[in-house]
């Protein structure tokens, strides 16, 4: 008779625990999961060898119109260029690395920095300004290297006193290298 209480004791314990183990709703999304909407870019930068350079997001559009791309679940992207859908596909490798492949196969690569549900922060590689003098020489630079420079120059040029902008030049530190980096919000 005594066996009684501790059966109900051992079926108690066993729904208790039951009870208690997480569920499908408790598992965090994974790092494709949180990626995958559509996101705008209102923050862009060019980060130097000597300092932090802050560009106009509404006035330069770095990331298709509005600086606005959309990544899908299905692997490809979609953003707006002069009014066209310009579509490729993307790939995050190890949670860190996210790859672009347009139509032409070619490809830019980001380092995520931060994601959650509501931002993303993304950065490109580094690029060292002295390796050479012509940036689209393809024995001194690689075409990522070629396009995180020509881009990063026009987009300082764009803050030139020189060409309308804020800043003179000729007073600030001549950039050895820069990067690329964005600041998004999900739509």
């Amino acid at each position: 008779m005594r066996l009684k209480p501790c059966l109900y004791t051992l079926v108690f314990l066993a729904l208790y625990l039951t009870g208690c183990a997480s569920s499908k709703n408790d598992v965090p999304p994974s790092q494709t999961d949180l990626l995958a909407r559509t996101w705008v870019f209102n923050t862009i930068t060019i980060q130097t060898d000597a300092k932090v350079y802050a560009i106009n997001a509404t006035q330069e559009e770095l990331v298709g119109e509005n600086n606005t791309v959309t990544l899908a679940k299905d692997g490809t992207y979609t953003y707006r260029r002069s009014g066209k859908p310009i579509t490729g596909r993307w790939l995050l490798t190890n949670d860190k690395i996210l790859t672009l492949t347009d139509a032409d196969n070619s490809r830019t690569i980001w380092t995520v920095n931060t994601l959650t549900a509501t931002s993303l922060d993304l950065a490109t590689m580094t690029v060292n300004l002295t390796k050479g003098s012509d940036l689209t020489n393809t024995n001194v630079y690689t075409p990522e290297e070629s396009s995180v420079a020509i881009s990063s120059v026009f987009l300082l040029a764009s803050l030139d006193k020189q060409y309308g902008g804020t800043i003179d030049f000729t007073e600030e530190p001549t950039p050895r290298s820069v990067q690329i980096m964005l600041k998004g919000t999900a739509r």
